[in-house]
């Protein structure tokens, strides 16, 4: 193994050490709480339970404020907020702190969709040229790809559009439209062809919002106002981020070290532009249990609830004790060994993360908003799981065999067949004209405000996340990155045309403009 040179381990250490300081810091005290009268003793051993190991956690992770609720189908059983919204302006985090929904505003988004169709706006499987003519993206594999994408595609992740444009993505905040957004959507090139596998893409449910649009003649913000949030009492909540600017109760993103812009946001409609605090967010999930209704009256046809939960039959990623479907904007996990359904959706987006899951043939819940300051923490995410499946697991929790959760069936499709993940040892052998290629590309920051340690830290010796390496290897050209979950990977490139190389997976690095790109986000050679 390489060692470090002497100033970076001097560096690393400093960072390290302020980390655990930013740490001890934290004060996970109790803001507020309610608890629902007559709740049984094994309940409020697990309220009791969860104060302790939530703010022990808050401790160990270095989370300064968070809210979370457990919910049921009569509404809220326990709410808290822990910690602080705002430490330096001594804002506390309670359950009335609107925070970021991050990507849980894909359920939201797919909702909403539910409501567009009870009211003949839209269709499943139409198309969606019909809705906006000007659509056009690139393929690889067939012709004409935007004649063949439908909201089903988009919803289900299962249209090829990749995860980010260039304009808008996670390493660039720095606050282009949404018009441009959408703009840039036909510059990209799909990942696989339409309706062959599901690849998770922020730019699809963007599209969704955009129809949306279209079709209704108002804002998403507007739309999702008027169909989900008054209905069910959600005051607080909006998908406009000047709301979320104008509150003084908001949680202030916390990433260590980095001062974070939301200006992006409003960029990130379908996929990540909602906010909200824990007495809605609960009140959102309740509607959910109660299968579209609210106060006893519908409010959406059960029906199209049913629908949302119906899993895409591409793709189902098998795991040892469960396995993972995409619904209609939901993800639908299936414990192997029981049977269970968790309905859901977390969402992370930079010093904000959130979390959303309920099981609906028990008719209970909860979530978590939280300031976090990474992408995807294992340990963040544990309280509410564990929590949730203790609750079942010792009976807290009866179960309806008659409540007819999913249906379980779908019309369309027939199974994957990744006919377009090519075999890398089939890609064209190095070239020496791609020398020119090869380098160390760092990720061009905008929106992020880094302290001095870590632009220095950087600038010395990187951190994996922030850069990506094209080299040769074994007489291919290689690429090797880290993804979003910090999982370093080594793949092969192929040229589609000059300057353009795909992996097996469909991941794009382009190398022909002024600014080279890997999977849309823009880089700079070092």
């Amino acid at each position: 193994m390489p060692r470090l040179p002497q100033a970076s381990i001097v560096i690393l250490s400093v960072l390290l050490l302020l980390g655990a300081v930013g740490c001890r810091a934290v004060d996970p005290e109790l803001q507020d709480e309610y608890l629902r009268d007559g709740l049984s003793d094994g309940m409020l051993t697990v309220v009791r339970v969860s104060h302790q190991a939530v703010q022990q956690l808050m401790t160990d992770v270095g989370i300064p404020g968070l809210s979370l609720a457990l919910v049921d189908r009569d509404g809220i059983l326990w709410s808290a907020g822990f910690g602080y919204a705002d430490k330096r302006k001594k804002v506390p985090f309670t359950t009335e702190t609107l925070s970021a929904a991050c990507s849980f505003t894909k359920v939201f988004t797919g909702t909403a969709v539910m409501f567009a169709i009870q009211d003949g706006l839209l269709e499943l499987d139409v198309p969606i040229i019909e809705y906006v003519p000007d659509f056009s993206v690139n393929s690889r594999f067939e012709e004409n790809p935007h004649e063949k994408i439908t909201l089903r595609h988009l919803l289900t992740h299962s249209s090829g559009l990749p995860r980010e444009t260039t304009v808008v993505n996670f390493f660039d905040l720095s606050g282009a439209s949404f018009e441009e957004h959408i703009k840039s959507i036909s510059d990209t090139w799909l990942t696989h062809k339409v309706g062959e596998r599901v690849s998770y893409s922020n730019i699809g449910m963007d599209l969704v919002a955009h129809i949306l649009e279209v079709r209704t003649g108002k804002s998403y913000s507007e739309f999702l106002g008027e169909t989900v949030f008054e209905p069910l009492d959600m005051f607080d909540s909006s998908a406009d981020p000047a709301v979320f600017r104008q509150r003084r109760n908001r949680a202030v993103p916390y990433m260590p070290h980095v001062e974070v812009s939301l200006e992006q946001v409003e960029a990130y409609r379908g996929a990540g532009s909602v906010f909200t605090n824990a007495k809605d967010l609960a009140r959102f999930i309740q509607f959910h249990l109660n299968h579209g209704s609210v106060g006893g009256q519908s409010v959406l046809d059960e029906r199209l609830i049913d629908l949302m939960y119906t899993p895409s039959p591409l793709d189902p990623n098998p795991w040892p004790n469960h396995r993972r479907d995409q619904g209609l904007g939901v993800w639908v996990l299936t414990t192997l060994k029981d049977g269970n359904h968790k309905v859901g959706h977390d969402g992370s987006g930079p010093g904000l993360t959130s979390q959303g899951w309920w099981y609906p043939e028990y008719g209970f819940g909860g979530l978590v908003l939280a300031r976090s300051s990474d992408l995807y923490q294992k340990d963040e995410k544990a309280w509410l799981d564990n929590t949730m499946k203790r609750m079942i697991a010792e009976k807290l929790v009866e179960r309806n065999d008659d409540f007819d959760t999913v249906s379980w069936k779908t019309e369309w499709g027939s199974g994957p067949t990744y006919d377009s993940w090519r075999d890398p040892n089939a890609f064209t052998p190095f070239q020496p004209d791609w020398k020119k290629y090869t380098g160390t590309y760092r990720y061009r920051l905008a929106g992020y405000k880094l302290s001095a340690l870590v632009r220095i830290a950087t600038a010395l010796f990187g951190f994996p996340p922030l850069e990506v390496k094209v080299r040769e290897t074994d007489g291919y050209l290689e690429v090797v990155h880290c993804d979003l979950a910090w999982t370093k990977r080594h793949e092969r490139l192929d040229q589609h045309l000059p300057g353009l190389f795909f992996t097996e997976y469909g991941d794009c690095l382009d190398l022909r403009g002024e600014i080279p790109t890997w999977n849309n986000f823009r880089l700079k050679k070092r």
